[in-house]
């Protein structure tokens, strides 16, 4: 029936805001208004779909993003103009001009409005046009194909990436395997015979020798083109006796790391000294298979070996998490055991391969194309996404997962090398080119001599992979690099600026390579430049044309005479090179810019194993998730910044730009930020990192107690990260260690201090409402299921504070009018208390403290407007109360909000996640005596009952808290280890309490000895303050213990689902979602009981 006045008003006011941008605080207020009303009037049952959450201000931030990156006068009509240039060129046959820049100012168009229908209908339809570029399967090769059967691939119930490439295409098994002949793409159909064409030395020496560096005028890191290198090299390998054949696969299947074939992949994967696998699936350490990555810049090895460790550390946390119940760590020394061991480790490795393409896929799509289309530098997080199913207007689907075949057109165009930064050309002349070649002027060097010496150099490095070691790296005792020099070789590659893109501007040095590629060219009978009659543009017709520079254009027209005679591999070389702007970042020739965008369409389309195998039953729930983009972590969909976050923490700290934006020159991306917004450049750390010292570990119960009992010298991070949290809703700006501090000191004594008589009642009695409201029933029986920890645990804290303390608007059947569902508002909260005493991994720093600070800027709204809008009796007394004893005379309103929001929210989540345990730990059929024990004392007046039941319960937190951080304020020592003023601590509380000189007789086995030692439980404020705590536990305890014919749901549903894994020497507990994903919350335990 249309929409409603409001909405509609809503719309007219978006109209307006375009010319009145003052009201643009109004129509922030307004959508937030009018978000409360439809998340008021929302069902509190949604039948499983997601509620509404935040729809209006998602409209407004919409629009506001459009406001804020408007097309300008110019861009309207370059838009326009190449829109009718392509429809008049298409409908002529003529063919589209590429000067008229249409695929950058599509690209422009898309991102700006990334979120509409219509820009998804544009990428649909751009990818198709991509994609049909090139013809699927090869319509020509440069050789026949040979025609052999392949090997099937194993009877496994998941599907895996083949050694050489084959089985890709289960109705082609052989189209791109390793070992095939090189496609064409473009028949030749140039008459000049090879002896017309003019001396590849002569060519070089006029149109390709670099003149003078060029830094790139996009920004474009040196680093950039390392991995580029990576790409190249996975999808051609030329056989030096028959170059129509291609050595590797032409699939993205990071052969670079693993190999072309089953010989290569033996020599990458791990076996004990006996030659044994150990059923992990992991590699030798710090290996790569490609030979050839020796002699390119240090920065391609580098970034070679940071995927290798991804691996293993993919492979290790699929065994931890163990994700069907299949695997083993332990064999028995029998022929089965070795059997079972072999196909668990082929199975983990398999698996582990396809993650780490996942990574690597969308490395290329987030980072690499994301840095070529300039969608990095202008702070956009859309993406050109070629995986996704499409459906064209016939009604048929563009085809996914074909196979591919690469070209020898596109064996040439990649070929980058002017690209080559100043300080890594330096590296070539002085570490490969004189060591090769010593005494030998580039210049004279013939291809014969060059053969005959560089294959030697590379076969010196040996046939064993655990051995090489890249210019400037040196391994360990272990096999391992120094982190320190990894990093500094990629920070070194992030800082320098590559080169430009342009005629003259290859280095001396790398002449005799270009001869070759120019002589294989001719060998291959490659195209001219009708190669841009592939992709639907105009062919030149002049050699201005193709470059406007007159010494370049003067100099190929007296080589070539006739346009239609420019070779292909020199026409792609000297074009003119794009200028940078919005959809063109990298800035290479007309021809190239376009080409690569079809080509990567069709490399990761065409792969099945990116495609239509790229599912969580192959690359299990964790994996799959563990390889997609992250838009919220501050890199605008990028994926290098997770590597380089998780294999080398020490030296990428949080919000550094040289792990968020690593393809870009840190100082140039820094400019231009700023220019659009300063305020977001501020975020990020600009300078080139500090290696920051290993955190100190301290095991002892002894000294861990004297770590955590002295907080002036050992500083706990929590206050600092819980002011980070609140700081944008401040009105004046106190210090941590001040006011800030105090005040929320102040407010949290008042609200946990409480009679323990009357919080244990509310809590007791919140349990018994939660239990009888979530449970749901076996049909035609009085038995009943709860999820103790979704629908009851999780939610008490929440209760309590949104009921009793705070007036949050949850919707609860008590309160259907409310706002805050409680399943989201549990997912919000879990954040700020993850960012505030979790936030170990630089991973999710960025995301976590963003989405901390909008979920408290959201509470501390509802508690400010309640302060505000008071005006006699209050519906929130004891809110009141705090008001007027701790607030009102001391601070504004929404200075003591930010207070309260500090004091209670983050550790709302952590009494839920300790609770939770208890309650598993003493389901366990062993420990029933002690549950009915709980159950009794409950019920007990005796006054040391509840003591006795909170020694229980410290029992079972013995071996839960790995440990926590601390920072020393000054250098000293704990026990035998030193540490440095400023150093991190890492007190292992887990080690502290099995330390079996205190506990006795055997510190890994629960004592409920009353009279024994109590552990170390690591938190003791908000919700975790000692005597709020020790009140309510028992309680809740009591009632859900007392459950009648209480057991645990069937099969894995009554199980609290967890892995641990090393955490500096500690065991780590962590927990998997029912989405895939880890985390430090546990998420479900089902409960059976009879009602």
């Amino acid at each position: 029936m249309g929409e409603s006045w409001p909405v509609f008003l809503f719309h007219i006011l978006l109209a307006i805001l375009q010319r009145l941008p003052l009201m643009s605080s109004l129509l922030r207020k307004f959508s937030k208004r009018l978000d409360r009303a439809n998340e008021s009037s929302a069902p509190l049952d949604t039948d499983g779909a997601p509620p509404p959450n935040g729809v209006y201000e998602k409209k407004f931030e919409d629009f506001q993003y459009l406001r804020a990156h408007p097309l300008s006068h110019s861009e309207i009509v370059s838009c326009t103009s190449a829109a009718l240039d392509a429809v008049k060129g298409l409908a002529s046959g003529a063919g589209i001009d590429d000067r008229k820049l249409l695929l950058e100012n599509a690209v422009r168009l898309m991102s700006k409005a990334k979120d509409f229908e219509a820009s998804k209908a544009v990428q649909q339809l751009f990818i198709t046009i991509l994609y049909k570029d090139l013809p699927h399967p090869p319509s020509g090769y440069v050789s026949l194909p040979k025609s052999i059967t392949v090997a099937p691939p194993p009877p496994v119930n998941y599907a895996f990436r083949s050694a050489d490439g084959s089985n890709y295409n289960p109705l082609a098994p052989t189209i791109g395997m390793a070992g095939s002949p090189y496609a064409r793409s473009v028949a030749s159909t140039n008459n000049s015979p090879k002896t017309a064409l003019p001396d590849p030395g002569l060519v070089f020496d006029t149109l390709l020798k670099r003149d003078k560096f060029e830094q790139h005028p996009g920004g474009i890191s040196s680093l950039f083109f390392a991995f580029a290198d990576l790409v190249i090299h996975s999808i051609f390998n030329t056989d030096r006796r028959n170059p129509r054949i291609n050595n590797t696969s032409s699939y993205l299947d990071l052969s670079v790391l693993y190999g072309n074939s089953e010989a290569e992949v033996e020599t990458v994967r791990y076996k004990d000294a006996e030659g044994k696998r150990d059923g992990s699936g992991r590699l030798y350490q710090d290996v790569f298979a490609d030979q050839r990555l020796l002699i390119m810049p240090p920065a391609s090895c580098a970034l070679l070996v940071l995927l290798s460790r991804n691996h293993n550390f993919i492979a290790q946390r699929i065994l931890d998490i163990n994700e069907n119940q299949t695997y083993k760590k332990t064999f028995e020394a029998t022929e089965e055991g070795d059997r079972q061991r072999n196909a668990q480790d082929d199975e983990i490795f398999n698996r582990t391969r396809l993650v780490n393409c996942g990574y690597f896929m969308n490395i290329i799509l987030g980072d690499y194309v994301g840095a070529i289309l300039g969608l990095v530098r202008d702070q956009s997080d859309w993406r050109l996404d070629p995986l996704q199913p499409i459906r064209e207007a016939s009604h048929n689907f563009t085809p996914v997962g074909e196979g591919n075949v690469v070209s020898v057109e596109f064996n040439l165009l990649y070929r980058w090398h002017s690209t080559l930064s100043a300080q890594d050309t330096e590296w070539f002349e002085n570490d490969v080119f004189k060591r090769a070649f010593p005494g030998v002027n580039p210049a004279e060097l013939t291809t014969q001599q060059f053969k005959e010496v560089a294959h030697g150099v590379v076969k010196q490095a040996g046939s064993d992979p655990r051995k090489w070691a890249p210019s400037g790296l040196k391994r360990d005792a272990s096999g391992r690099f120094k982190d320190g020099d990894l990093a500094n070789v990629l920070q070194n590659a992030t800082d320098w600026y590559a080169g430009a893109f342009k005629a003259r501007g290859i280095p001396e040095t790398l002449r005799v390579v270009e001869l070759m590629a120019i002589e294989q060219s001719r060998t291959w009978g490659t195209c001219s430049d009708v190669f841009k009659v592939l992709n639907s543009n105009i062919a030149y017709s002049t050699f201005k044309e193709w470059n406007p520079d007159p010494k370049v254009h003067t100099a190929a027209a007296a080589l070539y005479k006739d346009i239609d005679n420019l070779e292909l591999h020199v026409g792609l070389q000297a074009e003119e090179a794009k200028k940078p702007g919005p959809g063109a970042g990298l800035c290479p020739g007309y021809t190239i810019s376009r080409a690569i965008l079809a080509d990567a369409v069709c490399l990761t389309r065409g792969d099945r194993f990116m495609t239509v195998d790229l599912t969580p039953h192959n690359l299990t729930a964790w994996g799959y998730q563990d390889c997609q983009f992250d838009t919220q972590d501050g890199s605008f969909g990028g994926m290098l910044t997770k590597l380089l976050f998780r294999t080398l923490p020490d030296y990428y700290p949080k919000g550094s730009a040289y792990a968020h934006f690593p393809f870009l020159q840190p100082q140039y991306m820094q400019k231009e930020m700023i220019k659009t917004d300063p305020a977001l450049a501020a975020k990020y750390t600009w300078d080139r990192p500090v290696p920051r010292l290993e955190a100190a570990p301290v095991y002892t119960f002894a000294d861990v107690k004297a770590v955590l009992d002295d907080e002036k010298a050992y500083v706990p991070s929590y206050d600092r990260q819980a002011f980070e949290v609140v700081r944008p809703s401040y009105i004046k700006k106190p210090s941590v260690t001040g006011q800030f501090a105090a005040g929320k000191a102040t407010l949290a004594k008042a609200i946990f201090d409480r009679p323990a008589t009357e919080t244990a009642h509310l809590f007791e009695a919140k349990t018994l409402e939660l239990l009888k409201t979530k449970a749901f029933e076996k049909i035609g029986t009085q038995d009943r299921f709860v999820d103790v920890v979704k629908d009851v645990i999780n939610l008490l804290p929440i209760h309590w504070l949104s009921q009793e303390v705070a007036g949050f608007p949850l919707k609860t059947e008590k309160t259907p009018k409310g706002q805050w569902y409680e399943s989201i508002t549990y997912d919000k909260w879990s954040d700020i208390a993850e960012y505030i005493y979790l936030d170990f991994d630089p991973v999710n720093d960025w995301r976590l403290r963003e989405s901390s600070q909008a979920n408290a800027r959201e509470c501390i709204s509802v508690i400010d407007a309640h302060l505000d809008q008071w005006a006699g009796k209050s519906k929130y007394p004891f809110l009141r109360k705090l008001w007027e004893d701790h607030g009102k005379s001391t601070s504004v309103p929404a200075e003591f909000a930010a207070y309260l929001v500090a004091a209670t929210v983050p550790t709302a989540t952590l009494y839920s996640q300790v609770l939770s345990h208890v309650v598993d730990f003493y389901l366990a059929d062993e420990r029933k005596a002690q549950r009915e024990e709980i159950v009794a004392l409950s019920k007990s007046t005796d006054k040391d009952a509840n003591a006795k039941i909170m020694r229980h319960a410290y029992e079972a937190l013995s071996e839960f808290t790995a440990g926590v951080y601390r920072t020393a304020t000054k250098a000293g020592s704990v026990g035998p280890v030193e540490v440095q003023g400023g150093q991190s601590i890492f007190a292992s509380i887990i080690d502290a309490n099995t330390d079996a000189t205190v506990f006795q007789p055997n510190a890994h086995t629960p004592n409920f000895d009353a009279t024994a030692k109590s552990g170390i439980v690591g938190f003791d404020d908000g919700f975790l303050t000692p005597s709020f705590f020790d009140a309510t536990v028992p309680a809740v305890l009591g009632v859900i213990f007392g459950l009648k014919d209480l057991k645990r749901g069937p099969n894995e549903s009554g199980k609290l689902l967890t892995f641990t894994e090393d955490f500096h020497g500690a065991k780590r507990v962590m927990y998997p979602s029912q989405r895939g994903l880890v985390t430090p919350w546990p998420e479900s335990l089902v409960l059976e009981y009879t009602d």
